[in-house]
């Protein structure tokens, strides 16, 4: 299949490279979840995933040498190899070692992701349509259906398929409808989620057991189908003209230079170099704009699109060699391309997985932390999703022993609101949530913040945050191997010794490198607000609240905590607005009781009743709500309804000091 020597050391040479800078173990994003369901032949998350799950599963079985996330892991960089050698059907020596050194294909390879068997399929399609056979064709949609199983941005193919076909004459009734029932054929390999599900999978995202659950979960309508990141959608012409910035950062000056040699040559170019720049269009640019991805961090707009970038960039090396033999310097592009492909060289050791190891060490860390007979609960955050995920890992690939863990997602591990949160109200909810933290066992919290608690009397201990006097070991380090590395999403994961240290042990220092190395980081700069208002910087606070929000305007926490510093000043309509927009973004029970304070500062009496009989709808138990509203019925006169309400809140607080008094007040 190899055609040439040059492409047979390209690809041994891509091998040994990818298989050097192999991730040991699982990685950040998603990687910790997918190899927990292919460990397990379980149900990864929407849509599901069937064919990466099924095929990682076997092909794990025939290499079976490492722990469960190194298999999956080395798995995923022979997807790119597999790749590598069906480009060079129509891409020469240079061509295939820029792709492969290039840094959208050489990060994909070294840690298990779907992209990869994408790629893959996407490359066999390609390599079936270059010769026009009816064959090849039912083939093609054969893999094509199949693909879609694994991953659905393949559908991006189809405007250049159809293309193709017509420009060849190839279609006709019945062709298409063969070429369609082979399409659905391979797609039906999706049934396996719905099987799964039924034959009680342990590892089962969204449930597909109906086949309405299965359609729910291929469509995935809790992800927002096109959007990349849903705090950050937003289709705007801003997203078609970053992509060429993007592009030069993941594959380097080819991805600019080869669209304009499309144009150059477009007339001798034949109908294949047609398909193959339309499938780039289609898959690149105007999927990027219909993804919309809007931030003003660099890095983490770099984070999230990366991988979106490998199929298009693949395309390109494709397009590249079928327009070769119309270059009229042959020698000299060549030339070029094999310069630029040794200088991705030296962007080698700063993609280097090999020695990556803190996520699987910091999972570790939490599971040894939590004292014997507690369960775990892990609150919203940013890193939450790492660590659930390796958590995943720990528990469906690795085996090991650990203690029962909750979440407030219900995705993996079961939800603290109990089975079918999502159909509940938010009063059932909340009632739900706390008779789970109010029954056995006692539990340890993961969270960024002592305000993501349902109590006030825990205390962090390095790690976790543990009942007050509790403690089994006093306060303890967590231990693991940081890589030091500058992506963006290790990053993310790594600053968390720093932060750690700067919540157990305050300290300007600790919070001035938090901030500073984490400066990009939305999370952390949230995060850091409270740590800089307790050591009485209320202005660093305020900057910090204010720089995550310019990175990503959807943050409630920052509005609110913003919102909070602007009424202690007394600025109470900067704060009611504030509160206003964190209410927008998470309507509970808190926010809509401090956006009803401010608008009773404003005189607004009218729309902070209404809020704060909002709060008492998510959360009958708020007896701070019930005492507000009962002097709002008080200054108004209305003095019965003003007792009712001070004594409901005392019917769940007898202790409240203000309700007491407030009640003495009406007699």
């Amino acid at each position: 299949m190899v055609k040439h020597k040059g492409a047979l050391a390209a690809t041994l040479a891509a091998l040994f490279i990818f298989i050097y800078n192999l991730s040991p173990t699982v990685y950040v994003g998603d990687s910790g979840e997918l190899i927990a369901a292919a460990s397990t032949l379980g149900v990864a998350h929407p849509p599901g995933y069937s064919v990466f799950v099924i095929v990682s599963s076997a092909l794990s079985k025939i290499f079976p040498a490492g722990n469960p996330a190194y298999r999956m892991n080395f798995i995923n960089a022979l997807f790119v190899v597999f790749s590598i050698v069906l480009m060079s059907r129509f891409a020469a020596a240079p061509l295939l070692v820029y792709f492969m050194l290039s840094p959208v294909a050489l990060s994909s390879a070294l840690a298990a992701e779907v992209f990869t068997l994408n790629l893959l399929f996407a490359c066999a399609i390609i390599y079936l349509l270059h010769t026009r056979s009816k064959k090849n064709a039912m083939a093609a949609a054969f893999l094509f259906g199949l693909g879609l199983a694994n991953h659905q941005t393949l559908i991006l193919l189809t405007p250049g398929i159809i293309y193709l076909l017509g420009a060849r004459k190839m279609f006709n009734a019945r062709f298409a409808a063969l070429l369609f029932f082979a399409s659905v054929l391979g797609f039906s390999a999706n049934l396996f989620l719905l099987v799964r599900a039924q034959g009680g999978a342990v590892f089962n995202w969204g449930d597909p057991s109906s086949l309405g659950r299965l359609t729910d979960v291929l469509l995935r309508r809790d992800y927002g189908t096109f959007a990349l990141h849903g705090s950050h959608h937003q289709v705007s012409l801003k997203a078609l003209l970053d992509y060429p910035r993007l592009g030069l950062i993941f594959f380097g000056p080819l991805f600019v230079f080869i669209p304009l040699l499309y144009f150059f040559h477009f007339r001798r170019a034949g109908d294949f170099a047609h398909f193959l720049f339309i499938c780039f269009v289609i898959s690149g640019p105007a999927f990027f704009t219909a993804a919309g991805l809007s931030s003003s961090s660099r890095a983490f707009a770099e984070a999230i699109t990366e991988r979106f970038f490998l199929l298009p960039a693949a395309l390109l090396i494709i397009l590249t060699g079928v327009l070769l033999p119309c270059i009229r310097y042959k020698k000299i592009f060549t030339s070029v391309v094999w310069i630029l492909a040794l200088l991705f060289i030296f962007s080698i050791k700063g993609q280097s997985l090999r020695n990556f190891y803190s996520l699987s060490d910091f999972a570790d860390s939490v599971i040894r932390s939590v004292p014997d007979g507690k369960a775990l609960v892990i609150e919203k955050g940013a890193v939450g999703d790492d660590l659930i995920f390796a958590l995943a890992y720990k528990k469906y690939a690795q085996k090991v022993k650990m203690p029962s863990v909750y979440s407030a997602y219900g995705s993996i591990f079961p939800s603290v609101y109990g089975d079918d949160f999502r159909k509940q109200s938010p009063p059932r909810r909340y009632a739900a949530k706390m008779r789970f933290m109010l029954s056995g066992p006692e539990k340890s919290f993961f969270a960024f913040s002592k305000s993501q608690l349902p109590f006030h009397d825990y205390v962090f201990d390095g790690l976790l945050w543990q009942k007050e006097g509790r403690l089994q070991h006093g306060n303890r380090d967590f231990f693991w191997r940081r890589s030091d590395l500058e992506s963006y999403r290790v990053r993310s994961l790594e600053i968390l010794d720093y932060y750690f240290r700067a919540l157990q042990t305050p300290s300007q220092d600790l919070a001035r490198l938090c901030s500073h190395l984490g400066g990009d980081i939305d999370w952390l700069l949230t995060n850091m607000g409270p740590v800089w208002a307790d050591l009485g910087r209320r202005d660093e606070a305020r900057r910090s609240y204010e720089a995550a929000l310019s990175i990503n305007p959807a943050l409630p926490e920052a509005w609110n905590n913003l919102a909070v510093l602007d009424f202690a000043e007394g600025d109470y309509e900067s704060a009611a607005g504030r509160f206003a927009e964190s209410v927008a973004l998470t309507p509970d029970d808190v926010r809509y009781y401090n956006l009803a304070l401010a608008l009773s500062k404003l005189g607004k009496t009218e729309d902070a009743r209404a809020a704060f009989k909002k709060c008492l709808h998510l959360n009958p138990f708020n007896h701070a709500a019930l005492n507000e509203l009962g002097l709002i019925e008080l200054r108004a006169g209305n003095t019965a309804a003003a007792r009712d309400f001070f004594r409901k809140g005392l019917a769940i607080n007898p202790d409240d000091e203000n309700l007491n008094y407030n009640l003495a007040l009406t007699k």
